[in-house]
């Protein structure tokens, strides 16, 4: 168990319940949700930051950052992100479609040719996989709402996943993956997507969600238009432009005294079905960390082989609700326009059909897809109050954001475990602000993507 440190707590509550609904009850409420969260052992540090309207609101870091070097957590701790990359990867790729560099009903074919030759797994439980030709091309639409067929390399038994061990499909966490057939690791976002190129596709393209590498392939995309590294393609056009300083593929050497060490955890609350669940945090025993990645010699500060566009930032809350503001302001920030009012909407509204969701984890926690964002859609099947038209995702290490674009407020919450019982929290957060659910009306779907 940790002891608390409120290391540069602050909260700022609007006096009046119209700007974004907040309520000083409610900020004492999340104040003390992320307390315990430490308190009971379930995360050694945590930050906090909620906005109105771009205005910190409540903003705390709480806990440790390093175990073993007893550092606080700051409000401007680094932290790996992982999937919360996705979403800037895929506007970057919005962004090229914008300026005519590409469509993204375009075949993934036109910019990496390796995916000309893509099969189709048939479902036999053969090994190697059997296969069938596409009924279509993979798109770049379905690369940036997960309908590829692609998928992350695991344990599961099936064919596909077996072969992405057999190919040691590298998922972006920053721990070299040795291929099981004896081959050399990755080398390269180019080597990635040819090897997965190679590999089956799970499921006919655009038939089905199966969420996995498909914006690490984008992120190569990027590089093959824009002839560069990823990294410096998105600090072109998103990372300065937003003037995240923070966000990066590989912090500085003068940033890494403040990059957070991550855990490892054994989930211990009983579990639900979706993408995170309601459980009362006070029943379940506290976690034990081991360590994952020691800031002082983090993958993350070493050299690395590829950037990850699915997978590979790194950032601090403050950094990303810069992000996220942009995104509340439909593409504009501070007088600048990065994309246009309909490529957000199209992105942040579910762009997948219901037989494609059928039985998979964002319809068991009553949500879609759109272009690179999870997407509120079902109250009654949410494992927590959501609000409408809101839109979010999150990281391995127990990263989350969302987006309230009814009321105006952005959220961010963010610590360093992989596995472990932070879901349930992130679930009180979102019940505590919006229960009961709030109404408000869903905007049209824009017909230009």
């Amino acid at each position: 168990m940790f002891a608390i440190m409120l290391a540069l707590a602050s909260m700022t509550v609007h006096a009046a319940d119209r700007e974004c609904g907040l309520r000083p009850a409610d900020g004492e409420r999340l104040r003390n949700l992320v307390q315990n969260l430490v308190e009971r052992g379930h995360a050694p540090g945590v930050v906090i930051d909620v906005r109105c309207d771009g205005r910190p609101w409540l903003q705390a870091a709480v806990g440790l950052s390093d175990v073993a070097r007893s550092r606080p957590m700051q409000l401007d701790s680094l932290f790996r992100i992982y999937s919360m990359t996705k979403p800037l990867t895929s506007l970057l790729v919005m962004m090229l479609a914008e300026e005519g560099r590409l469509s993204i009903d375009d075949p993934v074919a036109r910019y990496l040719p390796e995916f000309s030759m893509a099969t189709v797994h048939n479902g036999s439980a053969m090994f190697p996989p059997e296969t069938v030709p596409p009924q279509r091309p993979v798109t770049v639409r379905d690369l940036l709402r997960h309908t590829a067929g692609l998928t992350y390399i695991s344990a599961q038994p099936d064919p596909v996943s077996r072969m992405y061990v057999q190919r040691g499909i590298d998922h972006g966490g920053g721990n070299q993956i040795v291929p099981a057939d004896g081959g050399p690791a990755i080398e390269s976002l180019a080597d990635l997507s040819q090897r997965i190129a190679a590999i089956p596709m799970l499921a006919q393209p655009g038939s089905r969600y199966s969420y996995g590498s498909a914006t690490d392939v984008l992120g190569r995309m990027v590089e093959v238009v824009m002839g560069r590294r990823l990294r410096d393609a998105m600090a072109e056009k998103l990372l300065k432009p937003l003037a995240m300083q923070d966000t990066s593929f590989q912090p500085a050497p003068e940033q890494l005294n403040r990059l957070t060490a991550s855990y490892l955890a054994p989930a211990l609350a009983p579990r639900g079905t979706g993408l995170f669940f309601r459980v009362d945090m006070k029943t379940v025993a506290p976690s034990s960390f081991s360590l994952a990645d020691d800031p002082a010699h983090s993958v993350f500060a070493a050299r690395r082989v590829a950037d990850f566009g699915g997978a590979g930032l790194v950032s601090t809350a403050a950094d990303y609700q810069r992000f996220l503001w942009m995104m509340l302001r439909r593409g504009e920030v501070d007088g600048v326009r990065l994309v246009r009012r309909d490529t957000v909407a199209a992105m942040t509204h579910n762009q997948i059909d219901a037989p494609a969701l059928r039985d998979t984890i964002l319809e068991q926690s009553g949500m879609g897809f759109g272009l690179g964002f999870a997407t509120f859609e079902s109250p009654e099947g949410a494992p927590a109050a959501l609000p409408l038209d809101g839109y979010f995702w999150g990281g391995a290490a127990s990263t989350y954001f969302w987006v309230d674009p009814g009321r105006g407020i952005t959220g961010v919450l963010m610590t360093q475990v992989f596995g472990g019982d932070v879901g349930p929290y992130f679930a009180e957060l979102l019940d505590t602000l919006y229960r009961p659910p709030p109404k408000f009306k869903t905007q049209p779907l824009p017909t230009s993507y």
